[in-house]
């Protein structure tokens, strides 16, 4: 598995099984860590240290299959791309010992990847005989070319953090928040838009914008918003870490993630939004319809127009935003909390074993 650094949602995942006390009693575990980049930046790019790497990991993987003869592997496997066909050379060496192998994919376009004929050769060749968990049913999709295994679903779970801050804001305004890389495809232009369509909503607000610099930086977003003439909606606040990104958290009422972004998934910063008690609204992406069902609002992807209609409506009525904050808070509680991860996770496991 990938262990960060770079931190990102599978790295961040595998980290919690890595420390897990629950998961780690349960089993006798080895983990080889896939270490092939230290920045989010390099993930995609060749580089004669990762071809090193790789020949280090395939001497690792050929010693801990001779010496332990594991009963299972499991292994987050690349999704697409060069990093892909790396993960399918390193799986067919391992099948060769004959082990249970587990794929867990946190990310999805193989169902794109298989409108080649040779491709999809090669990806029903990787998923032969192997059990697969996905992150929800509404991935399951992704695979049903390639994969003749059984299939599992386990959402992923987040810590629970215990902050000072409660929900108790004396000012009457309500707060927006969105809070991600500053991508376009993570929707940050699609909400800037959205607003300018309702700024003149009279209706007590303010957007705050939390990310670091990536395709759009802080400074020019920064110039988006004065050309729009939003400067007294919108604050521009970077990157926040730690209790200060927690601190944000808290004080929101309204957390909107207009993600088209292609390989979305599971976004773990709508469950750290929901532990925080914020109502949210998002686009029907990956397995976010799923995650908020019930106690969110869901837009058409890359539609500000939308967006629009939708967060004037909620914005005008704030009793179903309290209503939005409770209800996510309550269904973070029961599904999405890390020990629930870790239960889900070794259950699952168990039952892949024990399988014939």
């Amino acid at each position: 598995m990938q262990l960060p650094p770079p931190v990102h949602g599978a790295s961040v995942m595998n980290n919690y099984i890595f420390k897990s006390k629950i998961i780690n009693a349960e089993f006798d575990t080895t983990y080889l860590p896939l270490k092939f980049v230290s920045k989010v930046s390099e993930i995609g790019r060749f580089s004669f240290r990762k071809l090193f790497l790789f020949f280090k990991i395939v001497g690792s993987i050929l010693k801990t299959m001779f010496t332990l003869k594991p009963d299972v592997v499991y292994y987050t496997i690349a999704p697409f791309g060069g990093a892909f066909y790396r993960d399918a050379l390193l799986v067919f060496l391992i099948k060769l010992f004959r082990p249970k192998i587990v794929f867990h994919l946190h990310g999805k376009g193989i169902e794109e990847q298989c409108k080649s004929i040779f491709k999809r050769k090669i990806y029903q060749l990787t998923f032969k005989d192997v059990t697969v968990i996905t992150l929800s049913k509404l991935l399951n999709y992704d695979i049903e070319k390639v994969n003749n295994g059984k299939i599992y679903n386990i959402p992923n779970g987040i810590e629970v953090h215990h902050h000072t801050a409660v929900k108790n804001k004396k000012s009457p305004t309500i707060k927006v928040l969105y809070l991600s890389n500053l991508v376009k495809t993570k929707g940050i232009l699609d909400l800037l838009t959205a607003i300018e369509l309702i700024k003149d909503l009279e209706v007590d607000y303010e957007v705050d914008i939390v990310g670091n610099s990536a395709d759009i930086s802080v400074d020019s977003l920064k110039e988006i918003i004065l050309t729009k003439n939003l400067q007294n909606k919108v604050n521009v606040l970077g990157p926040k870490y730690a209790n200060e990104k927690w601190q944000i958290l808290y004080n929101s009422d309204v957390f909107v993630f207009p993600t088209f972004f292609k390989n979305e998934c599971f976004p773990l910063v709508i469950l750290e939004a929901m532990q925080t008690q914020n109502a949210i609204i998002s686009t029907d992406n990956g397995a976010i319809e799923e995650i908020i069902k019930d106690c969110g609002i869901i837009t058409p992807q890359n539609s500000p127009e939308k967006l629009a209609f939708v967060l004037k409506e909620l914005l005008q009525d704030s009793n179903r935003i309290q209503q939005l904050k409770v209800k996510a808070k309550t269904k973070f509680d029961k599904k999405y909390t890390l020990e629930k991860f870790e239960i889900n996770f070794t259950q699952t496991l168990k039952k892949i074993l024990n399988e014939n």
